[in-house]
C-alpha cells in the first residue's frame, strides 16, 4: 500500500513521466497525467491510444517518475515508482468519470473544453472510454529533480529496468554525455533519454522528444533522436480544430474496431 506522502505527491503532480521496456528490450517513455484509482497511480490513456496502451500494460514491470516540479502542489516530492502494470479497458467510460475525471479536469486544463460538463461529456462521449493503466508498486527510489533546460530523464535496461535523471551535454556526433543529477553512477546497456516542456499554465502545448542508442561510460551513442528539442508554437484557430476532429475520428475508431 503507498504511504500517504507517496499518494500526497503523486496528487500533487500536474505531469510525469511513464517508462518501460518494450518487447524487444529498448527502454521507452513518455509524458503522462499521474492520477489515483484508489490508492494505485494510474494513467488513464483514451483510445486514440489503445496501441501503446495495451503494450504499456503488458510488459512486465514499468515505472513513474516523479522529476518535474512545476505546476505542482505543497505535497509534491520527487521519485520513482516502480511496479508491475495492470491494464483495465474502460469501454463506457463509467470508472474514469466517477474516480479519474475530477482529477484529470483539475491537472490537465485541455479536458476541460472536452468533459467540464454534462453536456460537454454528452457531446463528447468518445473522450470518456479509456484504458486505464495501474501500477501495483514494488518499490519506491528517489529520484533528483528536473530543474534546468538539459535535463532528461533516462531509462536504462541493465539486467532491468533503471531510472535516474541527467543532465545532457554534446560529445561529439550522434553522442551525449549523461551526468546524474544525483551523482549517481550511470549503468550501461540500452537506453532512452526523454524530455519535455509544455506552456504554463494551460498545457495546450505539450512537446515531447526522446533519444535512443547504448549508454556506455556515461556516454549515449545515439541511435535514434527527435526531428524537435523545443516547445511547439502556439496552434491557430483552425489547427486547434483540426487536433481536436483527429483525437475525436482516432477514439471512435478504436472503439468501433
Amino acid at each position: 500500500m503507498l504511504g500517504t506522502d507517496i499518494r500526497h505527491s503523486v496528487g500533487a503532480a500536474s505531469v510525469a513521466e511513464l517508462a518501460w521496456l518494450g518487447p524487444d528490450g529498448r527502454p521507452d517513455g513518455i509524458p503522462v497525467t499521474p492520477l489515483l484509482l484508489g490508492n494505485q497511480p494510474a494513467v488513464a490513456f483514451t483510445y486514440a491510444y489503445a496501441a501503446p496502451a495495451r503494450q504499456i500494460g503488458s510488459v512486465p514491470a514499468i515505472a513513474l517518475v516523479l522529476s518535474d516540479p512545476r505546476m505542482t502542489g505543497t505535497g509534491w516530492r520527487p521519485g520513482v515508482l516502480l511496479g508491475r502494470p495492470r491494464l483495465i479497458e474502460d469501454r463506457d467510460g463509467q470508472l474514469y468519470k466517477n474516480e479519474l475525471l475530477a482529477q484529470e479536469l483539475r491537472k490537465y486544463p485541455p479536458s476541460r473544453t472536452l468533459a467540464d460538463s454534462l453536456l460537454l461529456r454528452r457531446e463528447n462521449w468518445w473522450y470518456l472510454p479509456r484504458l486505464i493503466v495501474t501500477i501495483d508498486v514494488a518499490s519506491i527510489e528517489p529520484i533528483a529533480p528536473r530543474e534546468g533546460d538539459a535535463d532528461r530523464v533516462l531509462a536504462v535496461h541493465a539486467g532491468g529496468l533503471e531510472l535516474d535523471t541527467v543532465q545532457a551535454a554534446g560529445a561529439g556526433p550522434d553522442r551525449l554525455r549523461l551526468t546524474s543529477l544525483a551523482a549517481r553512477h550511470l549503468p550501461d546497456g540500452q537506453a532512452a533519454l526523454l524530455g519535455h516542456d509544455f506552456s504554463v499554465p494551460d498545457l495546450e502545448r505539450w512537446t515531447p522528444w526522446l533519444w535512443r542508442g547504448d549508454l556506455a561510460g556515461g556516454v549515449l551513442s545515439v541511435s535514434e533522436s527527435p526531428e524537435r528539442t523545443t516547445l511547439e508554437p502556439v496552434p491557430k484557430l483552425r489547427q486547434r480544430f483540426r487536433r481536436h476532429r483527429k483525437l475525436e475520428r482516432a477514439c471512435r475508431a478504436a472503439l468501433q474496431a
